[in-house]
């Protein structure tokens, strides 16, 4: 392939003057406030906080802008080389919304169209997938069997040194359809695969040049890229582990290559100018298209789908929120944004039994307090049951819904979607009068099933 020079300048000089300043904001603290608040987070991260294991790193962002960023463990054990802003990340899943935006500024572009079939994109595309169309790769509701899952049942292992057509071949020969293209939403990182197969495809250029080209440089991602070839290098890169019986046992796969669903390396550094994208107020069309474009969700069953174009979007405590995880070779990622706050946080962490979106949670909680609690406050009270003659305390304290009970389950609950809460195997679902005021629960664990409470 030659590389096409039609797509890259327009974009390039568009943005690369707004964005430029804005990316030289040192990544640290200055507040009194501030000071607190990363002592917090420092507790969030104690048990990765040591010099002989891998852990997390760590940003907060506010208004698009780095506020605090911090580093927790090594990146390299063997070589004692701690984390930091500059370490390079697997970045697994997180890589789509990265895919997504390409393919997207094709089809803002006219080269393409989302409703455009694959067979029109990828030669002896099979008949069994006929009626897959890109917004169906887009979206995972194309019933593809995932990549990953056919490779395990072909006996392929990652550390194959694949091509992308390579990949594409395994999907080509998947034979049916988890279920009928369009129906149902199902997460395959098949669709993602195909897709840099179309961007290859269509802008006559390398997938992770064409990426680099018309998204990272011109955000001056200098340290981000698609990893397509194993000899490439990558300064400061971060190895992933999982904890063993009396050590530490690496899980990176170096010879792994697979772009489109992951592939992605990126540093904190970096992706505080990924964020700045987000928050960017300006007279480009084309980028605030783009961002338009990539937060459009798919209707099924005349609601919305939980997923956009490469992102997840959501309500956690009553808030918006947009993001993704990613878990691969012992990297656990999070970045989630919370758009009506103005908050995003992002966790990287090199190690398997790490928790990335629970301690995204955890930073949200300190940073969000005062929302959160807004939210749960109307669950907390007494609530009674006259038949057991048994009552149950809900209280709010410190960004959580707590259950007071002597015996277990008590502590924090979690919510599991909206009126519906957890704490260990009891499921609360909570109950609304016509004026939208909570007057009770039915309680369900084990075999008893909606015991009804009255709150008080």
């Amino acid at each position: 392939m030659q590389l096409n020079l039609r797509y890259f300048t327009p974009f390039y000089l568009l943005i690369f003057s707004i964005f430029a300043a804005a990316f030289t904001m040192p990544l640290h603290s200055t507040s009194k406030t501030g000071d607190e608040l990363s002592l917090k987070i420092d507790e969030i991260f104690s048990e990765f906080d040591n010099s002989q294991s891998p852990g997390c790193a760590v940003s907060v962002f506010h208004n698009g802008e780095p506020v605090i960023q911090k580093n927790y463990g090594l990146a390299n054990l063997d070589y004692s080389i701690p984390l930091s802003s500059s370490s390079s990340f697997y970045m697994a899943s997180i890589s789509k919304q990265f895919t997504a935006a390409a393919l997207g500024l094709l089809i803002l572009r006219g080269e393409l169209s989302a409703e455009d079939l694959v067979s029109e994109y990828i030669e002896d595309w099979p008949e069994w997938a006929a009626d897959v169309k890109i917004s169906h790769l887009l979206n995972h509701t194309s019933g593809l069997p995932d990549i990953y899952g056919l490779m395990d049942i072909a006996g392929i292992s990652l550390s194959n040194v694949m091509s992308i057509d390579d990949y594409v071949d395994v999907i080509r020969n998947g034979e049916s359809l988890k279920h009928t293209t369009g129906t149902e939403y199902a997460y395959t990182n098949s669709g993602y695969t195909v897709l840099a197969a179309i961007i290859e495809n269509v802008s006559d250029t390398p997938f992770h040049r064409f990426v680099h080209q018309v998204i990272l440089e011109p955000l001056g991602m200098d340290n981000t890229h698609f990893h397509s070839s194993r000899h490439r290098v990558i300064p400061n890169r971060v190895i992933s582990y999982a904890p063993g019986k009396d050590q530490f046992r690496q899980t990176y796969l170096s010879n792994f290559q697979g772009v489109g669903p992951g592939g992605l390396y990126s540093t904190h550094e970096d992706m505080a100018k990924w964020e700045m994208f987000w928050n960017r107020s300006d007279n480009s069309d084309e980028l605030n298209e783009l961002r338009s474009w990539l937060l459009t969700r798919e209707i099924l069953d005349d609601e919305p789908l939980d997923y956009a174009m490469g992102l997840q979007v959501s309500q956690w405590k009553g808030m918006n929120v947009t993001g993704h995880s990613g878990s691969f070779m012992g990297f656990k990622n999070d970045y989630r944004r919370y758009p009506d706050h103005g908050y995003s946080f992002l966790t990287l962490c090199n190690r398997d039994d790490a928790n990335a979106i629970e301690k995204n949670r955890d930073l949200a909680r300190l940073f969000l307090k005062e929302s959160i609690e807004s939210f749960i406050e109307p669950y907390s009270g007494l609530y009674y049951n006259e038949e057991l003659d048994s009552e149950y305390e809900l209280t709010v304290e410190d960004g959580s819904l707590i259950l007071n009970r002597r015996l277990s389950p008590n502590g924090a609950m979690s919510e599991d979607s909206f009126d519906r809460w957890s704490a260990g195997s009891w499921y609360f679902e909570f109950q609304r009068d016509e004026n939208d005021t909570i007057t009770g629960f039915l309680l369900s664990t084990g075999r008893a099933l909606d015991v009804e409470f009255v709150k008080r």
